[in-house]
């Protein structure tokens, strides 16, 4: 039996993240028409093929006055600016970006220029290293979690969105944005980070090398294959609370060289062994 949440939705975006969203949102049937585009042309065509969306639509005031839903799912730079430009007046907008502080400044500056339309900033922790429409997949948000910052504590906006995640298998947790960016800083932006550094270190030193890494450098780098130019965007986005990781990740680094250099192996298995424990707690 179809629950129809939002009777036309827009999704800018129909990459990995859009793509599924929209295939779930088709599947559970919590949508009555999908509209959408993005930014590749190749993509939008793909997506299209794919039957991913119902419909390619401009993304103009026109197309989105008419839609319940606008969802952006495009690089964190690029839904900065879009918020920044405003939409139609009483629009419900979320997004999928993986940082928050930019987006809600750019929100708020907006309403302060006199838009009136709504935003519930969201964030799916789901996902691989690969991108576009073909990657999408139904079911991709099954047992994920999503990570809500609402711009009001008590919203109505916040509970729709907060449901159509659950109904596609997710778990919702609402969050403050400051301490999202921290967090994903450290948990999520700082191991794609530390991902490109090695890789390139060990071609930097000899790229045949490359051919005799076992499973320990092709596991623990395997997100360095991620999207560059989304990369490289959530870097400069939230950068303040980055940078800050990555100093202390240097900092971390500098202790188990110190051991090493002192030959120290109790030390050194002690501080192995202190990590190793949480990380075998961890799902």
């Amino acid at each position: 039996m179809k629950d129809i949440l939002f009777e036309r939705v827009y999704i800018l975006g129909i990459g990995l993240i859009g793509g599924s969203l929209a295939l779930d949102l088709r599947e559970k049937g919590l949508v009555g028409r999908l509209l959408g585009s993005d930014l590749d042309p190749v993509a939008q065509a793909q997506a299209l093929d794919l039957g991913i969306l119902d419909e390619e639509a401009p993304f103009d005031e026109d197309t989105l006055a008419g839609c319940d839903l606008i969802i952006l799912s495009v690089p964190v730079v690029t839904i900065e600016s879009i918020i920044s430009s405003g939409f139609p007046p009483k629009a419900l907008v979320t997004d999928v970006g993986s940082v928050k502080l930019p987006l809600i400044r750019a929100f708020r500056k907006s309403v302060d220029s006199g838009s009136s339309y709504r935003y519930v900033p969201g964030h799916p922790i789901a996902g691989d290293e690969r991108s576009g429409p073909t990657a999408a997949r139904a079911g991709l948000f099954e047992g994920a979690k999503v990570i809500i910052t609402p711009v009001k504590n008590e919203d109505d906006d916040v509970e729709r969105i907060a449901h159509m995640w659950k109904r596609v298998g997710s778990t919702v947790e609402i969050m403050d944005p400051e301490l999202h960016d921290a967090v994903f800083a450290w948990v999520s932006h700082l191991p794609h980070m530390a991902a490109y550094g090695l890789v390139d270190s060990v071609l930097k030193k000899d790229e045949s090398w490359v051919s005799f890494s076992g499973g320990g450098l092709r596991d623990y780098t395997r997100i360095a294959a991620s999207n560059p130019a989304m990369w490289a965007d959530i870097a400069i986005s939230n950068r303040e609370y980055l940078l800050g990781a990555m100093r202390d990740l240097g900092a971390r680094l500098g202790e188990i060289e110190k051991l090493i250099s002192a030959g120290n192996r109790t030390d050194l298995v002690d501080f192995f062994e202190q990590i190793a424990k949480v990380r075998r707690k961890m799902k």
